[in-house]
């Protein structure tokens, strides 16, 4: 899943490169990805330049185009340049103006200057717009001026808020959007207000797979769109442009004009999950064209879950020089786990969600909320007070004004009763109240109903309920951490448990808490890479290569997420008697030693599955399918010289026995050339010649299983392809290397015999020897605690709990 920014909100960004676009262009902006019901989306950037100006910015079609804002706003709404001025600024009368001369000198120079354009009313406007952009929009020819500006306010400026026939009320929704953005973007300039952080979880959404598959779709059934109208012209210049009605045109559609497109919508699909490119025109708002696909790997099942609780923040931040976009920030408490990232490139921009996090699919219904919000005060005047007031809006559509006092109190009724499931309020609505502060991030009511969210349960404390918190509202709430921590008359909230920051894998290390964090890091990517169960279904699987531990066992050490993800079915590890201590000098530079009778036991034991597929059509260079030719099938020939040594791996039928041990160059299957005879359908071989599929890899290995392979089009033919399955028994060898669960990797340095190895008093001998130099400089201290409670836990036959943030010396105090 890929990190896109937080949909239909504007924010206020300070980027230097956008000083680069022109003489007088300021490093200011406000950006807005406004999101249509379909989940496509348009970026809107309003620049602020030096003089005092706005331009209006977007991209169509990956070029980009800068509109003055003024003709946006006269084109939205028959308006005047009073309406746009105390919008802007506040009512004439209104006090603290003199104060606001830094805004009032920018807007009268923005108002003055736009007279240059000679355009005094909408109908003029539009038609100037649709002019300049009818054939970059690629309208019908025959659509009037003012139509195609129509068009273009509907397809590009703010369509979150009509992007389908477009009403009266919802151009006047963009308009007062428009003027809202100016706004926020002079109290930026003038410092006033903060900018929005980019890179914080607060201004970030998930972009949900399903989404971006009907995207693509819509994209492709567009061009195809396209390409049937420019074949239906050319038809119709062929034809001495008959009517739609007549015969020619009845029998010519399908034949001749629908015939010579495109009609394949899938492909485009097909080929974006196979390759991970996306080929598209106009690049859907994305800032990558490849690397949207990854394999799942199944090494492991902590390695296959992780595949689904992975977001990435895209490739085109991992070509960036700053380490800006790296960072963990407080935002990401309990959405973005803390631990769960890889070191090296990777790093901070590939993270995992935490375990309880969720994201939402589906859209609230918010329809009863704009008639609550009216009950509890909000006015619906454009023109308000800058000081006097702050806004109140709803997915990116401004709902009115209200004071700052109420718009606490909307705030916190809207969440009793969001949380008391009453007066028609979802219980996944976001509703984020920034308070007013001298120069902190821009004050109002911001609510969210939209999907692709990330929210995540904490306890809501007036009613002993679970409320459900966006990444949005979180920085601006008192959530306390743990039961003592909460304040009277401050905290409303408190988590249920201080794990849920962890994701899945980062909770399944014992004790974290006692580790210095980095081996925290090293456990959550070696979890991951090591010999495990990746599956119970593995009789039925064909994967190309899969690992198995032979012998894998539950933990005596475990935290009770354990249990709850049902990890037991999945073992991942062995439990092992381990000594520390210097002895005989192989266990330096955290190599290990390990125990020779343990190993001949089966400690550590695995194995390796491959899959070989064998493919006869392939080989005579036919595609299979209902009109490939049957050239070869497997067996030996009839009447054909059948050697001794071929039957020792080889049955009746051609084909390797189930269990033969095989060798690099030993024949696995058999086959021979045939001729269909077209009368009697019968096939036949004439050369008497048998043709052998050997075995090629270095490792000996035992056939597990064949399975033979029907064709595509499902018809009784001879069977053309198999895949093989082996057995590749893999014990552990020098070289090898192991690790504890608190990422403390070595390698195994020698095989000890068991008669040389050290013994306790009662007789144990140990199936590891590590170094303790391992410990000191790693400070892994939670490995010394999981031993002490491993020990106890064999010795009293119990599970131990080793959830972190838990246990304590003394009462109050961590350990």
């Amino acid at each position: 899943m890929l990190i896109v920014n937080r949909r239909n909100f504007p924010m206020a960004i300070v980027r230097p490169s956008f000083e680069n676009r022109g003489a007088t262009y300021t490093k200011y902006g406000m950006q807005i990805r406004s999101v249509r019901p379909d989940q496509t989306s348009q970026t809107n950037v309003l620049h602020y330049l030096g003089d005092g100006n706005v331009t209006f910015r977007f991209s169509w079609r990956k070029n980009e185009y800068l509109v003055p804002v003024l003709m946006i706003l006269k084109a939205l709404v028959e308006t005047n340049d009073r309406e746009i001025y105390e919008g802007i600024v506040g009512p004439a009368g209104s006090k603290d103006l003199e104060a606001k001369q830094f805004v009032t000198d920018r807007v009268e120079l923005l108002l003055r200057t736009y007279k240059a354009y000679r355009l005094y009313n909408r109908e003029q406007t539009r038609s100037y717009l649709g002019e300049k952009f009818r054939v970059v929009l690629g309208v019908p020819e025959d659509m009037e001026d003012y139509d195609a500006g129509t068009e273009f306010l509907r397809k590009i400026v703010l369509p979150h808020l009509g992007s389908y026939e477009v009403t009266e009320a919802q151009d006047g929704d963009k308009f007062r959007m428009l003027l809202f953005m100016i706004r926020k973007l002079y109290s930026l300039v003038e410092g006033e207000c903060a900018m929005d952080n980019p890179d914080a979880v607060s201004s970030q959404e998930i972009l949900l797979p399903g989404f971006l598959y009907g995207m693509i779709i819509k994209e492709r059934i567009e061009e195809w769109l396209t390409s049937v109208g420019l074949s239906l012209r050319e038809w119709s210049r062929n034809n001495q442009y008959p009517e739609f009605t007549s015969k020619e045109f009845e029998r010519d559609f399908l034949t001749r004009v629908v015939r010579k497109t495109n009609e394949n919508l899938g492909q485009g699909l097909d080929y974006f999950l196979s390759t991970g490119n996306l080929v598209s025109p106009s690049g859907l708002d994305l800032q990558q064209v490849s690397g949207f696909t990854v394999v799942a790997e199944k090494i492991n099942f902590y390695r296959f879950i992780s595949h689904f609780r992975m977001v990435h923040r895209g490739s085109f931040f991992a070509q960036l020089k700053t380490t800006t976009v790296r960072k963990l920030l407080p935002e990401s408490w309990g959405f973005l786990c803390p631990v769960h990232t890889p070191d090296g490139s990777p790093c901070g921009l590939l993270n995992h969600l935490s375990h309880k996090c969720k994201v939402a699919t589906d859209g609230a219904d918010v329809s009863k909320i704009p008639g609550l919000i009216a009950q509890l005060g909000v006015t619906n005047s454009s023109a308000a007070s800058l000081t006097d007031s702050v806004v109140v809006q709803l997915d990116g559509r401004i709902l009115g004004f209200c004071s700052p006092k109420q718009a606490k109190m909307i705030g916190d009724t809207l969440r009793y009763w969001k949380v008391e499931g009453t007066h028609g309020v979802p219980s996944d609505l976001e509703v984020g109240y920034i308070p007013s502060s001298e120069g902190g991030q821009y004050p109002g009511v911001y609510m969210f109903s939209s999907p692709a969210r990330m929210l995540r349960p904490v306890k809501y404390l007036p009613l002993e309920r679970e409320d459900h918190v966006g990444s949005f509202e979180q920085p601006f709430m008192s959530i306390a951490c743990t039961e003592p921590e909460i304040a009277s008359g401050d905290s409303t909230h408190v988590e249920y448990d201080p794990t849920n920051i962890l994701s899945i894998v980062a909770n399944q290390t014992p004790f974290s808490d006692f580790n210095q964090s980095p081996r925290n890091m090293y456990q959550c990517q070696m979890g991951k890479q090591t010999m495990g169960t990746p599956g119970t279904a593995l009789k039925y699987r064909t994967d190309n290569k899969t690992y198995r531990l032979q012998t894998g066992q539950t933990p005596v050490v475990r935290p009770p997420l354990h249990n709850e993800y049902g990890l037991d079915n999945y073992p991942n590890g062995t439990n092992a008697v381990v000594a520390v201590i210097s002895y005989t000098g192989y266990d330096m530079d955290d190599a290990m030693i390990l125990n020779k009778s343990a190993h001949e036991r089966g400690f550590g034991h695995g194995t390796i599955y491959k899959t070989k597929k064998i493919d006869l059509s392939e080989e005579n260079k036919q595609g299979r399918g209902r009109s490939a030719a049957v050239t070869q099938m497997f067996g030996f020939a009839p009447n054909g010289l059948v050697k001794a040594q071929w039957r020792n791996t080889l049955d009746d039928d051609g084909l390797a026995a189930i269990g033969t041990k095989v060798r690099e160059g030993d024949v696995i299957a058999a086959s021979y050339t045939v001729n269909k005879d077209p009368m009697t359908g019968e096939y036949t071989n004439r050369d008497g010649v048998t043709h052998l599929h050997r075995y090629k890899e270095a490792e000996e290995a035992f056939v597990e299983e064949i399975k033979l392979i029907g064709n595509e089009s499902g018809t009784n033919e001879p069977c053309q392809a198999l895949s093989i399955r082996f057995r590749i028994p893999r014990s552990p060898v020098i070289g090898d290397k192991f690790s504890s669960r608190h990422g403390q990797k070595g390698v195994c340095s020698q095989k000890w015999p068991a008669v040389n190895m050290p013994f306790s008093e009662s007789g144990m001998q140990p199936d590891v020897i590590i170094n303790p130099h391992a410990f000191p400089s790693r400070m892994t201290i939670g490995m010394f605690v999981e031993s002490l409670a491993g020990k106890s836990g064999a010795l009293h036959g119990l599970a131990q709990d080793s959830t972190p943030f838990k246990f304590k010396d003394k009462e109050g105090e961590t350990a």
